[in-house]
């Protein structure tokens, strides 16, 4: 294992708190890869060397030198019986020689740690890779895909939905964070620290790892496939899966201050459309997002369903075309009546109620909407266009 200069750093600050002494890391090659004196960092260990041919500590005093040491203890440090890198501290050695022992098996403890860290992150890559396969559909040989998913204790065979889930000004808020930092990289390190315990926290509403999967899908989105009971009624699978989303977002809230949305797609009996149900809750999630929806299934979506893969210029025609926005700026709240008007079905009652203005002001309002567009929102033919027309104005 060859040790990362920043793991060797963190090594040597670690010890030194403990030590008091100026602490130095050398590679497999002799040369300072960390030092609290970091005028020497790069350059050649002749004593480092020799530990590493000898595969013995090596005491330098100011009778037997170096090339590129100065007086203290020097001592190799071993991962699984390999020698990965010599550890020094400066001093007289009379004076340091005792703390040699502790030294090198504080720094192999550190070192093995860092390892498992490494072998960690090394399966959530794997596995990251292993899930992304599998949503985009980008495997050929099933059975062969299958095993692989056995080895993650992932069964691709198990019924599932597809949840997105997305924290809300996440990017924004890291993005001035980070612009605010002048290039100090401890705030990209909060950031990954951040979302790891996100991942976290959304991770424990999960009773068993092997039924549900939960990997990071950029920088503020994570996708979990959850499974599901094939047996239930869709009402009762439906009832289970917004009870776990609400938990999630109800814990993110209270512990991180985090608002988050949640597109959820459609059942998938079969592996090979999982992409299918990622698909619908990606759309799903862009509605909640756009409409300020906590919570959206794939399949209540009406006309928002199509809404997305409509080019931008296209929708923004047919806005003009429609609705007019420029002539109804003149008719005060006009777009949120309508949309008041169509949520409550139609009806000039439970609008007004809704709005909390008088039956006749919202008769106006209608009439003037078409005095200006040409279309009745009370017109079943001319309503449908404007509710097209109303949806993609909300995301335009």
């Amino acid at each position: 294992m060859l040790i990362p200069k920043e793991v060797a750093q963190s090594i040597v600050q670690e010890t030194e708190k403990i030590m008091d002494r100026n602490i130095n890391f050398m590679d497999e090659e002799a040369r300072i890869i960390a030092s609290l004196d970091v005028g020497r960092v790069g350059d050649y260990h002749a004593g480092a060397a020799d530990v590493l041919k000898t595969e013995r500590p090596v005491i330098i005093s100011s009778e037997n030198t170096y090339q590129g040491a100065k007086p203290g203890i020097n001592l190799p440090v071993r991962l699984h019986e390999q020698i990965v890198g010599v550890i020094g501290i400066t001093g007289n050695p009379a004076d340091v020689k005792q703390l040699g022992d502790l030294l090198k098996r504080m720094t192999e403890i550190l070192i093995k740690e860092a390892y498992l860290d490494e072998q960690v992150e090394l399966e959530n890559q794997a596995r990251e890779t292993f899930v992304n396969e599998w949503i985009r559909n980008s495997f050929q040989d099933e059975k062969l895909f299958a095993s692989r998913g056995w080895m993650f204790g992932i069964n691709i065979h198990k019924p599932r939905v597809a949840v997105l889930l997305e924290m809300v000004g996440f990017q924004e808020y890291w993005y001035r964070k980070i612009g605010q930092s002048k290039g100090n990289v401890q705030e990209e390190v909060n950031l990954q620290r951040y979302r790891r315990d996100l991942e976290k926290l959304i991770s424990m509403h999960f009773p068993d790892d092997h039924e549900h999967v939960l990997i990071p899908d950029g920088s503020s989105r994570y996708t979990m496939l959850l499974a599901v009971n094939e047996t239930s009624e869709s009402f009762q699978q439906k009832d289970r899966i917004t009870a776990r989303i609400d938990e999630i977002q109800q814990a993110l809230k209270s512990k991180y201050e985090q608002e988050s949305v949640a597109g959820i797609g459609s059942i998938c009996i079969n592996p090979g459309f999982m992409w299918k149900s990622v698909d619908e809750a990606d759309r799903a999630l862009r509605f909640g997002v756009d409409y300020s929806r906590s919570l959206f299934y794939y399949e209540d979506l009406g006309v928002e369903s199509f809404m997305y893969d409509v080019p931008e210029s296209i929708r923004e025609d047919f806005i003009k075309r429609k609705l007019n926005p420029a002539l109804l700026e003149k008719i005060p709240e006009c777009i949120d009546t309508l949309e008041a008007f169509y949520k409550e079905e139609g009806s000039i009652k439970a609008t007004a109620e809704t709005l909390h203005i008088h039956k006749n002001t919202l008769q106006y309002r209608l009439k003037k909407v078409k005095d200006l567009t040409g279309f009745d929102p009370r017109d079943i033919n001319d309503s449908s266009l404007l509710q097209i027309a109303l949806a993609f104005h909300k995301i335009t």
